[in-house]
C-alpha cells in the first residue's frame, strides 16, 4: 500500500507551504488522482486521519479527492 507514503509526503509538503506563508490552519487538501494510476482513493481517505495527526496546521483538515484523466497524482490545492 504505497498510498500512505504518498499521502505523508503530500501532507508534509502542504504543512511546509502553510508555515512558509504564515498560515495557521489548513481546512482541506485536494488531491487530483489519475483514473489510470495505481492509487486507491479509499485508502487515501482511510489513512488521512493518521497522516495529519502529527501536524498542528492540519488539526481540522479534510481530504478532497478528484478523479482526473491520466496516470498521475497532484496536490491540486489546499484551503486555509
Amino acid at each position: 500500500m504505497h498510498e500512505l507514503g504518498v499521502l505523508m509526503r503530500a501532507v508534509r509538503t502542504v504543512d511546509q507551504m502553510a508555515k512558509k506563508h504564515n498560515i495557521d490552519k489548513v481546512k482541506h487538501i485536494t488531491l487530483a488522482v489519475g483514473e489510470e494510476s495505481t492509487f486507491v482513493p479509499a485508502y487515501f481517505e482511510k489513512l488521512f486521519p493518521a497522516a495529519i495527526d502529527a501536524f498542528e496546521t492540519m488539526e481540522e483538515a479534510v481530504l478532497k479527492i478528484e478523479m482526473v484523466e491520466g496516470k498521475g497524482l497532484v496536490i491540486k490545492d489546499f484551503g486555509y
